[in-house]
């Protein structure tokens, strides 16, 4: 007997079959470039609205803390060269242990989870915003030394590591002018001897990478919060 003829299946010659894996990496190819296009455009969005909200919490707890400030503890201060028409805020030297610049002067009267001490001493808090390679922070002391005897420990608190500048703004006869550091030149308003002129605003400027924000914060205590 003669041995039965084989079948043969059909199949893909060399040429389909490398046709098709030239396909298929084309689509995937497209599928994994469109897959990072959406992964950075999601990334850079998500970044660009961290940043903002980012910015616009450090000006809600600055405007809070600068409308609730009631300095009750002038005396205390060193180098007093301003203060504002409600007396809440100031510009004073910072504390000599940490620099001897300037900085607007603020007091926490009460809990904050922001000015936590090792000794939980007391609520009155006097602040000083501080702009260093860090970033904002804000240098604090409790306005009664922890000790008798000895002088009230100072503290850091980091704000912002994305402040890059602080703008302060002046008003005078010319109009608005904004300087990168407090006037303490010694001459108030009338231009005649006596205490600096005191801002009416501070400026923030936010950078991180290519995005760059600004904020705009009142020092002066007499507007209407609506408007600031």
């Amino acid at each position: 007997m003669e041995p039965a003829a084989m079948k043969l299946k059909p199949a893909f010659t060399l040429i389909e079959v490398v046709l098709a894996m030239s396909v298929s990496a084309i689509v995937m190819l497209g599928c994994c470039l469109m897959m990072f296009d959406l992964m950075t455009t999601a990334e850079r969005l998500e970044r660009g609205w961290s940043l903002k909200s980012h910015a616009d919490g450090v000006e809600r707890f600055l405007r809070a803390s600068f409308n609730t400030s009631l300095l009750l503890y002038p005396s205390r201060i060193n180098d007093v060269q301003a203060q504002n028409a409600s007396k809440t805020l100031a510009i004073a030297e910072l504390p000599e242990s940490v620099s001897s610049d300037y900085g607007v002067v603020f007091a926490v009267n009460g809990q904050h989870p922001l000015f936590l001490s090792p000794t939980k001493f007391s609520p009155a808090k006097i602040c000083w915003l501080n702009l260093d390679d860090d970033g904002l922070s804000i240098i604090w002391r409790h306005a009664n030394p922890e000790d008798k005897n000895s002088d009230a420990a100072v503290y850091k608190t980091k704000i912002s590591p994305f402040v890059k500048q602080i703008g302060y703004l002046y008003q005078d006869e010319s109009g608005w002018r904004e300087e990168d550091e407090l006037d303490t030149s010694g001459l108030n308003t009338s231009g005649t001897e006596g205490n600096s002129n005191m801002p009416s605003y501070i400026k923030l400027y936010f950078s991180r990478g290519d995005e760059k924000l600004e904020r705009i914060i009142s020092l002066s205590g007499m507007m209407d919060p609506v408007l600031q």
